[in-house]
């Protein structure tokens, strides 16, 4: 019988094990060379596509839904999103008020969940209530829906709250129109429409340069970093798009 070196063995033995060890090493270098590149091709694309005009067509298109009406809508449904107080949610009630007293005859519900560890006296569904009042918005013609935790659900409480063959009309942003659009035709509304909070007017024509007051340092300060936010909204709102897609939400 062959006897074997123990002293061979332990060499082999740690051989064995800094070789492993240095495959690992360099498995998690190869990791994160190849995260740095990808990260930088995203940025780089990114960078250049704020110099174009399609950060701005991809941002507006998710807010554009036509409605499938003709006649005024009986509901509005003020989705909270950021809450109050927020820039966001100070432009929702801002576009749901002037909804609200162009169709004096609507109801509107202000979809926002409650916050049970919030110390604050009034609920940010209260505080958007107070603005749509102070707007001129009847107090009577508010309700609530604080069941919803997520968009999904905030169309299924409000599907179980008012009857699906009521025109409704969505005010949310503009990058979560299309969703919320889709989330209540999902749950059986028959008439959707939507009222996108744009911060301002856009359009194309809004972009272009001006000759007169045009300057290249403003084109830096502003259009860059907006479409670069842009960019950011849109893909973060297709990622939510196909995580409801998945779950048949919409």
């Amino acid at each position: 019988m062959k006897s074997t070196d123990p002293v061979k063995t332990l060499k082999k033995l740690k051989t064995k094990n800094s070789t492993t060890a240095q495959e690992k090493r360099f498995s998690v270098f190869r990791l994160l060379k190849w995260t740095f590149i990808a990260a930088g091709f995203t940025f780089i694309s990114m960078f250049i596509l704020a110099f174009t005009d399609i950060p701005f067509y991809a941002y507006a298109d998710l807010g554009k839904v036509e409605s499938n009406y003709s006649e005024s809508p009986e509901v509005i449904i003020l989705l909270g999103g950021e809450g109050m107080p927020s820039a966001d949610g100070l432009m929702r009630c801002y576009k749901a008020a002037e909804k609200a007293l162009y169709y004096p005859g609507t109801e509107i519900i202000i979809a926002l969940p409650k916050n049970e560890l919030s110390d604050e006296p009034l609920s940010a569904s209260e505080l958007m209530a107070s603005e749509l009042i102070l707007r001129g918005v009847e107090k009577e013609r508010i309700s609530f829906e604080t069941d919803g935790a997520n968009t999904h659900e905030q169309a299924v409480s409000v599907s179980n709250k008012i009857e699906k063959s009521k025109r409704i009309l969505v005010v949310t942003s503009p990058e979560h129109m299309t969703r919320a659009a889709a989330c209540f035709k999902s749950e059986g509304f028959q008439f959707v429409g939507g009222s996108p909070a744009f911060e301002h007017d856009l359009t194309p024509e809004s972009l272009k340069e001006d000759k007169e007051y045009f300057a290249p340092s403003l084109a830096w300060r502003y259009n860059l970093w907006s479409y670069l936010q842009y960019e950011i909204r849109v893909a973060r709102e297709y990622v939510a798009l196909t995580y409801y897609e998945l779950r048949g939400w919409i």
